[in-house]
């Protein structure tokens, strides 16, 4: 069976939480501090782990990195309400770094939860947990067939028309994979790798580019963004098994294409 782990000080929403949790057919297991968590979590393999981010005087985002080593497959679902001195957004982005996989706003709902679980995991797999990767493209139909071509693989796929709405979107909390087009409206290609670069520190970064009304060379382009640090560069167009190929080049692993 599937196990979750709820770490929540509160006795009365952890265990409104953890109904929820089980009624999606998880064993729940529950921690009111961050130091009874560590200890279940060095004897429990767990798929889940739902976090608040305030756990007594703590902020529980700084220990989310050596929680996430004692159960690096489960996924991490911040869940907050916010503070008086702190809102939403601002935790958002300080999750992004710490490498959470969701942030939850109190109050939620078994759907919501049941939604993190469907994005999440592969139960085709026996609950794999799927990566996740992020298109930011400002063209609808390559955005389509980036997003039909990799969840028929069986990746995770959230698809952003701008940078400013990928960071906005408070369900991109951790990301394995960013695919980024090099020219779109508002902050572009160019600046927004590197704010992609500081949310997401040690995420490798696919640009593409088919110039800007074909004045500038793809070669000049995807050249430049080789001084961001990009991991790979992909020429527009492409074919569906050229983003594969260089997907599962950049992620180290192998993948058959059948019907996209």
């Amino acid at each position: 069976m599937a196990r979750a782990l709820i770490i929540e000080d509160s006795p009365i929403q952890s265990r409104i939480i953890g109904r929820m949790i089980t009624s999606l057919g998880f064993d729940v297991h529950y921690a009111q501090n961050l130091t009874k968590a560590s200890g279940l979590l060095r004897t429990l393999k767990v798929d889940a782990v739902f976090l608040d981010i305030f756990v007594g005087d703590h902020n529980a985002l700084q220990f989310v990195d050596t929680l996430r080593k004692l159960a690096p497959l489960a996924v991490f679902v911040l869940m907050t309400a916010g503070s008086e001195t702190e809102c939403v957004e601002v935790t958002l982005s300080k999750a992004r770094l710490a490498r959470a996989d969701f942030v939850l706003k109190k109050p939620f709902n078994p759907s919501d939860i049941e939604a993190i679980f469907a994005r999440t995991f592969d139960t085709s797999a026996g609950l794999k947990r799927r990566k996740h990767i992020l298109v930011i493209e400002d063209s609808a139909p390559i955005r389509t067939i980036c997003e039909r071509v990799l969840a028929s693989i069986g990746y995770r796929v959230t698809i952003s028309e701008t940078m400013e709405d990928a960071f906005a979107n408070v369900d991109i909390a951790h990301v394995d994979l960013v695919l980024c087009d090099m020219f779109m409206p508002g902050m572009g290609g160019f600046k927004g790798i590197r704010s992609i670069r500081r949310t997401w520190p040690k995420v490798p970064v696919i640009a593409m580019s088919a110039g800007i009304d074909q004045a500038v060379k793809n070669h000049d382009v995807l050249a430049a963004t080789a001084k961001l640090g990009v991991n790979a560069q992909l020429r527009k167009p492409f074919e569906a098994f050229d983003l594969v190929e260089v997907v599962a080049a950049v992620l180290d692993e192998t993948h058959t294409l059948e019907v996209v």
